[in-house]
């Protein structure tokens, strides 16, 4: 089996993800690290509130998968995303249990405005600058600072803007 079997999809499944169809967010997610076919699962939650102040909504267009995200979900990754960056918090048998969203690179567009942010609006694209933000998810808030306006993104396609930080820090 190659990789591209892996990760093909229906016609069909494909709508499942599509954007225009979608109701709730979603997420690719993993509490624990390990093979990826085996801790990473899909985390649907109710559609994100308005930004808090100094914080942003964002739709995710594009997140690649790097070779390096999949290194970070086996654990093995220098760089590992810290407990307070958990996109939910279950407990399990009386035990915190985070859980991170994947993805490293990707791009979004601004979907809301939180008080205070005068640097971005509406529509504007934007790159992660924080490591390990969690790209695959279908939106979600961020704070100001852990996100870089793409400049003159009108002569980038999705895909260029998407990989503008891959092997960069």
């Amino acid at each position: 089996m190659t990789s591209f079997d892996m990760f093909s999809f229906s016609r069909s499944s494909l709508r499942h993800f599509s954007s225009s169809a979608r109701v709730l967010s979603r997420a690719v997610v993993y509490s624990q690290n390990g093979d990826p076919s085996k801790v990473l699962r899909i985390l649907t939650y109710p559609s994100i509130p308005s930004p808090p102040p100094n914080s942003v909504n964002v739709k995710f267009l594009l997140s690649p998968i790097n070779p390096s995200d999949i290194n970070v979900i086996e654990g093995v990754y220098p760089s590992k995303p810290a407990e307070t960056d958990a996109l939910v918090l279950s407990t399990t048998g009386g035990e915190a249990n985070p859980t991170f969203v994947g993805g490293n690179e990707g791009l979004a567009r601004v979907t809301a405005v939180g008080e205070g942010v005068h640097s971005l609006a509406v529509d504007d694209w934007v790159i992660m600058i924080k490591q390990q933000a969690g790209t695959w998810a279908t939106d979600r808030t961020v704070t100001v600072a852990d996100v870089a306006k793409v400049p003159d993104s009108r002569f980038l396609t999705e895909a260029q803007a998407a990989t503008i930080t891959v092997s960069v820090a």
